[in-house]
């Protein structure tokens, strides 16, 4: 969608985001979406499956999966570090 919007190659916007990143599109998008998650868990009351449906992700593992890898913690465990500080 990215490319087509821009009128480049998705291969293109791949190589300038590493470049700049050091991170492919994907990863580079998916910190933004978690740090969204982020910021949902420790400002709202909603459920980590409401979380991450919010989010678009259809496979709840998936989204533990993603935020385990940016966090080192899951869900849970970083909103109950978050809300006790």
């Amino acid at each position: 969608v990215l490319a087509k919007k821009l009128n480049y190659s998705s291969d293109y916007i791949n190589r300038i985001v590493k470049k700049y990143s050091g991170l492919c599109l994907h990863d580079y998008g998916m910190t933004f979406c978690m740090k969204k998650a982020a910021y949902y868990l420790i400002s709202t009351k909603e459920s980590v499956s409401a979380i991450a449906a919010k989010l678009n992700f259809i496979n709840r593992s998936h989204f533990y999966d993603a935020f385990k890898k940016q966090y080192g913690m899951t869900p849970k465990e970083y909103r109950n570090l978050k809300v006790k500080q």
